[in-house]
């Protein structure tokens, strides 16, 4: 053998060193990682404040299913039907300050329910009227009227913007 071969033969693979631990990690990451979770704490305290400021829509939209339900039946449609003007106050009364909204009747209610959530349309907002002054108003409504009525309600519960009140 030569003495190229045997210095060849005597050498051994390249070491390659163990791959670098994350652990411990910089303090960038742990830094990162206190932000993110504040971020989240903070999404989620203001998701659950949102939530409740909105709870009187969802129960307001439960009740609006029941009378809708009602409106079905022609024994309970007029009793559904008058209950619907005073879902739309109460539901005003949950979201504005009672000084701005109780005394509000006639066309003074309707230009506030037109201009806080979308317009209810001059048929619905004639007959909502007419149904706020009289329970038995409602008695010579088809059902397609009535349902139309339950509809224009939930539209203005489900589009109406509280105002922003000072603290929120």
């Amino acid at each position: 053998m030569s003495a190229d071969a045997a210095s060849l033969a005597n050498l051994h693979d390249i070491v390659v060193p163990p791959p670098v631990s994350w652990w411990p990690l910089a303090w960038g990451w742990y830094l990162l990682g206190a932000l993110l979770l504040a971020a989240l704490a903070w999404g989620l305290v203001r998701w659950r404040r949102w939530r409740l400021a909105n709870r009187y829509r969802d129960l307001a939209l439960a009740e609006l299913d029941d009378l809708s339900d009602a409106i079905g039946d022609p024994a309970s449609r007029t009793g559904a039907l008058a209950a619907l003007p005073m879902l739309l106050k109460r539901v005003a009364l949950a979201a504005w300050p009672r000084e701005q909204v109780a005394q509000l009747s006639g066309a003074a209610w309707w230009r506030f329910l037109d201009g806080s959530g979308g317009t209810l349309g001059q048929v619905e907002g004639a007959r909502l009227e007419r149904l706020s002054y009289g329970r038995e108003a409602g008695a010579g409504l088809s059902e397609t009227e009535a349902r139309g009525l339950a509809k224009a309600v939930r539209a203005w519960i489900r589009r109406h913007r509280r105002p922003e009140i000072a603290g929120h």
